[in-house]
């Protein structure tokens, strides 16, 4: 039977302890980034108003109750008969197509430049302050700003992250994480995460690495694009099955590295991916072999954390936990997406 969702005082420094131990690692999805950027759904619908035979939304929701978003965007890409570096540059512009209609041409050069600095020297504490008032001020309720204050404080302390792993093809979080560390710190110090975006991407000792398994678009409008890595784009069908048929991918290995050695908190993912749930129960079933071969009696330990909102179902609640129960996962539920970032930081506490 499937542990039910853990309270607050199991929760409480649960993070701390694993910090002490094998060290814990946080995995984001596109839910962290709403209403910034939009979801599938959404992305699809703005493709396929490009091709002539333009899709209504319902016939948009119609295919996507059969075939999955990313075979969906493999068809776009063929109707509209683009390389996918021309795809890619489509992409790039539906995906930042809401943030451009938001702000301002002054305030979209300053939010172009934040997450296009992968350094956190590469802008003044007095340009990350007013970036971070920009997103506040047009996303308040977005996930991102509240965890990147929560993570801001940990990050630089002996109870950060081993890693960050991000299913999202933006780097809005990371840009949120080091705005948020230089307005704490002002000007001192050095950066504290490493923008991992190849598996030959440089690493420095001290920084905690920001792996992007999805690959990393360009930022429309701007000319340094040496930041993305279209090259390991995962939107289309046909980038997928790749990643699903190959056993050693650079994605698979940074992943399969995480949920082998360290606690994963999931925050903003369906898992729903099939990768992601083929490798979690990989991992899950040797945990639980060897604690059967050590003697443990029916073990049903679990080592990942997936912080959810809460469904209205109470019967909706408890097979949710038994769908993730084999993966390894325990649900950690919270009210509201504002509940998110106050039960990681419970977590760290």
């Amino acid at each position: 039977m499937a542990k039910t969702g853990m309270s607050k005082i199991q929760i409480r420094s649960l993070l701390r302890r694993a910090a002490a131990g094998s060290g814990w690692a946080l995995c984001v999805g596109a839910g962290i980034s709403k209403p910034a950027f939009p979801d599938w759904l959404e992305l699809v619908n703005r493709l396929a108003k490009r091709d002539s035979l333009a899709l209504s939304l319902e016939a948009v929701r119609h295919l996507q109750t059969t075939y999955s978003p990313d075979a969906l965007i493999q068809a776009a890409m063929d109707r509209l008969q683009l390389t996918e570096e021309k795809f890619a540059a489509v992409l790039a512009e539906e995906l930042y197509s809401n943030i451009k209609a938001t702000l301002s041409k002054k305030e979209w050069t300053l939010f172009a430049r934040a997450l296009g600095s992968t350094h956190i020297g590469s802008m003044t504490p007095v340009m990350w302050e007013p970036f971070v008032d920009l997103i506040a001020k047009h996303f308040p309720g977005l996930t991102a700003l509240g965890l990147a204050t929560t993570l801001s404080k940990a990050i630089q302390s002996p109870i950060a992250p081993a890693a960050i792993l991000s299913f999202n093809a933006e780097p809005l979080f990371p840009a949120l994480i080091n705005a948020t560390v230089a307005v704490s710190r002002g000007a001192k110090g050095g950066d504290v995460l490493d923008y991992v975006v190849h598996a030959t991407t440089d690493r420095k000792a001290g920084r905690v690495p920001f792996v992007f398994c999805h690959g990393l678009l360009p930022i429309p409008g701007t000319r340094n694009h040496s930041l993305s890595s279209v090259d390991k784009l995962v939107f289309s069908e046909a980038a997928y099955l790749q990643l699903a048929n190959t056993s050693f991918s650079w994605q698979s290995a940074s992943f399969l590295h995480a949920a082998g050695e360290n606690s994963i908190v999931f925050v903003g993912v369906s898992l729903t991916d099939p990768n992601m749930r083929r490798w979690l129960s990989w991992v899950h079933a040797t945990r639980v072999a060897e604690l059967t071969e050590a003697g443990a009696a029916a073990p049903t330990s679990t080592v990942h954390y997936w912080i959810a909102k809460t469904p209205p179902l109470e019967t909706t609640e408890r097979w949710t936990e038994s769908l993730v129960s084999h993966l390894g996962i325990r649900l950690i539920w919270v009210k509201d997406y504002a509940d998110i970032a106050p039960t990681l930081e419970l977590m760290i506490s």
